[in-house]
């Protein structure tokens, strides 16, 4: 089975992304920050990372090149609700 861990701060849309992936055939991890979603990637197999970019304690981008340090293999796919050019 494929594991996707989703890192979102809004617990709503969290739990709407891990239904819908659960409900594909998919196994969805459930993160609310950047620093569960390490403790989580030290206890499991992550096939692909959804992130938002906006969180707190630790926004997207710091959260994906600390992964990037440690793993360089795990796709990486940002949502977010930002609409900048920098952003995008």
């Amino acid at each position: 089975m494929i594991n996707i861990l989703v890192v979102e701060d809004d617990v709503k849309l969290n739990y709407i992304v891990c239904s819908f992936l659960n409900d594909n055939g998919y196994r969805a991890i459930s993160c609310e920050n950047g620093m569960e979603a390490f403790d989580r990637i030290l206890e499991e197999t992550v096939n692909l990372i959804v992130s938002d970019i906006m969180m707190p304690e630790m926004e997207g981008f710091e959260f994906a090149s600390e992964i990037r340090k440690q793993d360089k293999s795990i796709p990486l796919l940002f949502m977010t609700a930002r609409d900048d050019i920098s952003a995008k």
